[in-house]
């Protein structure tokens, strides 16, 4: 096996001030549940497709925050789509799952959230929305709501990717201004995208990360079983990178950085069959044994066997915020470069090592600095990515007065 080195929530204003919150949100300090002497709330839970998670960082937050916000004593209610759905979730002490005959992305996402607001908010009093489809009707959901709390998580701020032109774009900036104008609480996953709210559009946010506490841990006979009976490969003989198949996301550039620099194995797992990049690369490097594509992978073992295993981990995301496959990473130890930009700098706290271009990542890849690129698991980034906190921060402004 490889050798591995040896959540605090920030609740912060987009300048970095803090903001009074619950003991324990801001500091190293256990997580408080201020709310202990008060009424439980009815919580809501919209806006992703659901579970079991089959998608990407939205479900796999809503998996870990809705049965932590349940086992304070909360009622709540999560909502997703039936559509293709083989399995659902299973309803437990304060916890039920309502799945609607829609699908939860693309342009049918946005009946889609607002259907799961209107057949929740009167039993509620608090609709956490994930992302801004449905940012159009805000203003009526505003009204509907009365006293209720809608907090929105505006993600990554869907309309920069480099996928939408035109009038999607249009649309998603309308939406993403009106949920942002009109939400009562806002929360961003990344200081970096909490400046761009305040930049844009005037309104201070949150900064509630995702978190990693999640994930598995195996013993090394189990993971060098699992990579080689399942994956063919040796531990600490690949490259690896976690991540949807999009162009912001820097995976054609890196598979040619990583067979510049003359990488032995680089292993992508993502959505390659659902994408058009990724059937593009899939047909380009068909031939190539030096480029292994693996199609989306949501089973815990296995993932944690490839990134418990792997020699070093590309991140290429250029935007988005927090990142829930960088963070998932941290747990296990092994050296990271990423994309250099602001996103990817808070997320990591200026550890780990960064690349801007095909030919750097190519020249650090051919001498790399493992010591210097590995964030220390044990350290100070681990308390910021616990779901325990983070769970109490969602809490916190659920009951918090309105900010605007």
């Amino acid at each position: 096996m490889c050798k591995s080195r040896p959540d605090d929530v920030n609740a912060t204003t987009p300048d970095g001030a803090a903001l009074a919150a619950p003991e324990g949100l801001g500091g190293s300090k256990p997580v408080v549940d201020r709310g202990a002497l008060q009424p439980r709330l009815r919580i809501a839970l919209i806006g992703t497709d659901g579970l079991p998670a089959r998608y990407g960082g939205f479900e796999t937050c809503v998996a870990q925050l809705a049965p932590r916000l349940a086992a304070l004593g909360h009622q709540v209610e999560v909502f997703g789509s039936s559509r293709g759905r083989s399995a659902r979730a299973a309803d437990g002490p304060g916890l039920r799952h309502r799945y609607l005959p829609l699908r939860a992305n693309g342009a049918a996402s946005v009946p889609y959230d607002l259907l799961s607001f209107l057949l929740s908010y009167r039993r509620s009093d608090a609709i956490v929305v994930m992302g801004v489809s449905a940012g159009v009707f805000m203003p009526l959901m505003r009204w509907l709501a009365g006293p209720r709390r809608i907090v929105v998580n505006v993600d990554g701020l869907e309309a920069r990717r480099s996928k939408w032109r035109g009038l999607p774009r249009a649309f998603l900036r309308l939406s993403e201004r009106l949920a942002i104008r009109h939400a009562h609480h806002v929360v961003s996953d990344n200081q970096g995208i909490a400046d761009i709210v305040s930049r844009t559009y005037g309104r201070s946010s949150t900064v509630i990360p995702y978190g990693n506490d999640h994930v598995l841990h195996l013993e090394p006979t189990q993971v060098q079983g699992i990579l080689q009976h399942r994956f063919g490969l040796e531990p600490c003989s690949y490259l690896l990178t976690v991540a949807r198949i999009e162009p912001e996301n820097q995976i054609a550039e890196m598979m040619e950085a990583a067979l510049a620099a003359g990488s032995e194995r680089y292993v992508v797992v993502g959505n390659f069959s659902t994408t058009t990049l990724g059937q593009l690369l899939l047909q380009r490097y068909h031939n190539e044994p030096r480029i292994q594509c693996i199609d989306s992978l949501f089973e815990p073992q296995a993932l944690a066997a490839l990134r418990a295993g792997c020699r070093l981990y590309l991140h290429g995301h250029s935007v988005g915020g927090t990142n829930p496959s960088l963070i998932e990473m941290l747990p296990y130890g092994r050296p990271i470069l990423a994309f250099d930009c602001v996103f990817n700098r808070h997320t990591l706290g200026g550890r780990g090592g960064y690349f801007a271009t095909v030919s750097e990542l190519a020249e650090r890849l051919r001498q790399p600095d493992a010591p210097a690129w590995t964030p220390d698991p044990q350290g100070e980034l681990s308390d910021r990515y616990q779901w325990a906190r983070i769970a109490a921060a969602y809490t916190w402004l659920c009951r918090r007065e309105r900010s605007i």
